[in-house]
């Protein structure tokens, strides 16, 4: 079997790049295009921004950016500093952009508080776009960039399954509700009736990276059999693999981790991890702000929310630098 699993470019639900994490400092990001000097306007874009300096998050504000300037649109960007997420900091910056009467607001939904506060932008006139969302009725997503769960479930099942023998795998993840569950809920669906296949354990980091070390520690002694972890959080890889180091595990139990950030990339090219996922960010920013600019245009708010596929592949050291080169991270 080839060593590139399998790629996704789907248009339903959801998934994740960097979850929920804890409070960190916070301040506005700003990173503006286009000619417009109001506050607000019929082709002005926000993008709260949910992680600003994570690589991933980086590369998706980058790309709206880029794409809102060769549309000649006003487009600025917030978001909390510090390697933590802060939904608080996020939705005042949505109620700041409601209030300045923004044509559009893009953002992560990173609790259960955005639906009512992306209606309530809607209902001002306002488009709004969301990365990961699942695009239902109270959703308040006009536009939702995502994947369908069951299917990206299959594929870190298809992965973990080119492996030989028992598969004792652990699951690693924000938390057991949101993302965390609807990721795991789809790994389970798909390992449903393997015989070489066990979920023995799970463990959450709230997606903060300096828990990662210390929920490895806690999988792995708890379920000593474990000989696979792999994980939906881009945070996880670094304390994960120093986990395994420290345990003399290195090589014993497979990684299978999402993105090349914080030593990703240079695991998998060393064979410390044994895939990863990746994701065709730049391209799927760029669809989403094209899309956003069109529902300016068209006046088209607070109607059936439309799907964008955000492009999946499970990369190997055979694929992963054509996927870098074609901007995928």
């Amino acid at each position: 079997m080839s060593r590139k699993i399998r790629s996704l470019a789907l248009s339903s639900a959801i998934v994740l790049t960097a979850g929920l994490a804890l409070a960190g400092c916070t301040s506005d990001i700003e990173a503006s295009s286009g000619s417009s000097d109001a506050a607000g306007g019929e082709l002005s874009i926000q993008f709260v921004n949910p992680l600003p300096n994570y690589p991933s998050w980086r590369t998706i504000g980058d790309c709206l950016a880029e794409e809102a300037e060769s549309q000649g649109v006003d487009f600025t960007e917030s978001g909390p500093t510090g390697s933590a997420m802060d939904p608080t900091t996020m939705i005042t910056q949505i109620q700041s952009a409601i209030a300045n009467k923004k044509g559009a607001i893009m953002t992560l939904p990173a609790s259960d508080a955005f639906g009512p506060i992306l209606k309530q932008a809607q209902d001002a006139g306002i488009v709004t776009t969301t990365f990961y969302g699942d695009g239902a009725a109270d959703s308040g997503a006009d536009i939702n960039v995502g994947v369908d769960w069951t299917e990206l479930g299959k594929l870190y099942v298809e992965a973990i399954e080119t492996l030989p023998g028992e598969k004792k795998v652990g699951l690693m993840t924000s938390a057991d509700t949101g993302i965390g569950k609807s990721w795991m809920d789809g790994v389970k669906a798909a390992a449903e009736g393997l015989d070489d296949f066990e979920i023995v354990g799970e463990v959450y980091t709230g997606d903060d990276s300096s828990k990662a070390l210390s929920q490895a520690n806690a999988l792995l002694t708890a379920h000593p059999e474990v000989n696979v972890i792999t994980t939906n959080l881009g945070t996880a890889t670094a304390g994960t693999l120093s986990a395994l180091e420290a345990k003399g595990l290195t090589g014993q139990v497979q990684f299978l981790g999402n993105g090349p950030d914080n030593g990703g990339k240079e695991a998998l090219l060393a064979g410390t991890e044994y895939r990863i996922l990746m994701q065709d960010l730049c391209s799927a920013a760029k669809k989403s702000l094209d899309a956003t600019v069109e529902a300016l245009k068209s006046g088209d708010a607070g109607g059936e929310t439309q799907q964008i596929a955000m492009g999946f592949i499970m990369a190997g050291t055979d694929d992963y630098d054509d996927l870098v080169a074609k901007n995928w991270g």
